[in-house]
């Protein structure tokens, strides 16, 4: 559990990667054919010269072809929350529902005394033991995880350009990853490995006022940690509460509009049933809505962005109640588990209170969050991709809080609009077959039944139904 093994480690990049970029910059310019341009570059001198001066001028398009592939290896759940927020990449995580996470370890921050160091563990020892019990008392990892903090170790990968790095590693040196000794850490590590590949922008890593990686924008020495006398409690039917804040105010003529553009020789859409027979239905891309969710668990989170066609507003860990958990029905029902759940964490809560007047212990705040606390985060997603989510989280193998949210988004989007949004639901009942394989749930009639337009109101009024 104390030994901070973190490690960030290149594991792939494109094959060339010098040489595609450094044809990138020449093509607009340059006498031949992209092949001809390309080859030349292979043994062209001036490549990283060229690379640096085309970088530095603010074309930076021309490093999105240089591709790479980082391991992260036991960094903290914190760390996974900053890098997956990152829209333009590709990210695959252990998952915490089915994984044991009770002996993977957490991170220690490397400059606590001996004093500091111990109550920063005790802290952590004790919601990992809980941890512990919760499973050996049969309750599913998927709510037991909700008493791991934000210190556990995470390990996932993570594919994106160069571009984006930049972007990552931008937000870490200057922006919201600053005064943070994990993240300065991977970022070490990183710049260290890509130097190697793409040394003509990376040895040149500095702030940039265009971006929104602003000078001091996490101000971790002054920031009061939000915590309480005492721990409250949020149940699965009040945690994920949905509120559409936005959506068009004629989507059928949006749609018809998009349509007769996109198919010049039709006025409207014949059926609106076509677009979801259509490989590329861009019209629903046309359509915006704008969601409120509340109370949604850290947990939660990891499930909504992970989706990365979206804008998301999450606010920064340091703004969490430390006082507000989710108490999963697993829990509730079984007394003796409640019990030791709500005597952890208000055991939690008031040693991280404790720890918050420590000015050391307290800017290490964001590592005392645990999964099951809650917070509000805003998110604006177009039809296409909400019918790509409502597809995978509405079905019965979705974790039961994701699930309960994407219903009621769905109930939203029917109220708003339902000649288009009753056709959305569950992959079955939107294609016809289920596409779980042996996984599936065995009761595809009756979830298609559920779904239904006329059943609509029952969808929204539980959705325990479909746990």
């Amino acid at each position: 559990m104390m030994n901070n093994g973190l490690q960030a480690k290149l594991i792939s990049y494109n094959l060339n990667g010098m040489e595609i970029c450094a044809s990138a910059a020449r093509i607009s310019t340059t006498k031949g054919n992209a092949l001809e341009i390309f080859e030349k570059a292979k043994e062209h001198p001036k490549n990283q010269e060229l690379i640096q001066k085309i970088f530095s001028s603010g074309h930076k398009s021309v490093i999105e072809h240089a591709v790479f592939t980082i391991a992260l290896k036991d960094v903290s759940a914190f760390v996974e929350q900053f890098f997956i927020e990152c829209r333009l990449a590709s990210f695959t995580v252990k998952s915490r529902r089915y994984v044991d996470f009770s002996h993977l370890g957490y991170y220690i921050p490397e400059d606590l005394k001996e004093e500091e160091r111990k109550q920063y563990c005790q802290y952590m020892d004790m919601l990992f033991f809980a941890y512990q019990t919760l499973l050996d008392g049969g309750i599913p990892k998927e709510d037991a995880r909700f008493l791991l903090p934000y210190s556990f170790h995470s390990n996932f990968y993570c594919t994106l350009n160069a571009r984006e790095l930049i972007q990552i590693l931008s937000a870490i040196r200057y922006g919201r990853g600053q005064g943070i000794p994990e993240l300065q850490d991977l970022a070490d590590q990183i710049i260290r490995q890509a130097k190697e590949v793409l040394p003509g922008v990376f040895s040149n890593l500095g702030y940039d006022s265009t971006n929104e990686n602003s000078p001091n924008d996490s101000k971790t020495a002054n920031h009061m940690v939000k915590v309480q006398d005492y721990a409250t409690f949020v149940t699965p039917q009040e945690a994920g509460s949905i509120r559409l804040l936005n959506a068009p105010s004629a989507p059928l003529d949006i749609l018809n509009t998009a349509y007769s553009v996109n198919h010049p020789d039709s006025d409207c859409i014949p059926d609106i049933g076509t677009l979801f027979t259509s490989p590329r239905p861009r019209e629903l891309e046309q359509l915006a809505y704008s969601f409120l969710i509340s109370d949604v668990t850290l947990s939660g989170i990891t499930h909504i962005v992970r989706h990365r066609m979206q804008s998301i507003i999450i606010p920064s860990i340091w703004n969490i109640n430390h006082s507000r958990f989710i108490l999963p029905d697993t829990i509730r029902s079984d007394a003796r588990m409640a019990e030791i759940y709500q005597q952890v964490l208000n055991q939690a809560n008031a040693m991280t209170k404790q720890m918050s007047q420590n000015p050391v212990l307290q800017k290490y705040s964001y590592y005392y969050a645990l999964s099951g606390n809650v917070m509000d985060i805003m998110t604006t997603i177009n039809a296409r991709e909400l019918k790509h989510f409502i597809q995978l989280r509405t079905c019965r193998r979705a974790q039961w809080e994701i699930r309960k949210i994407s219903i009621e988004i769905l109930q939203c989007l029917r109220n708003s609009c339902p000649e288009l949004f009753c056709f959305f639901g569950p992959g079955c009942y939107v294609n016809g077959f289920c596409p779980e394989g042996k996984m599936t749930c065995g009761n595809m009639n009756q979830v298609v039944e559920d779904f239904k337009p006329s059943k609509t109101a029952e969808v929204s009024h539980s959705a325990e139904k479909y746990c």
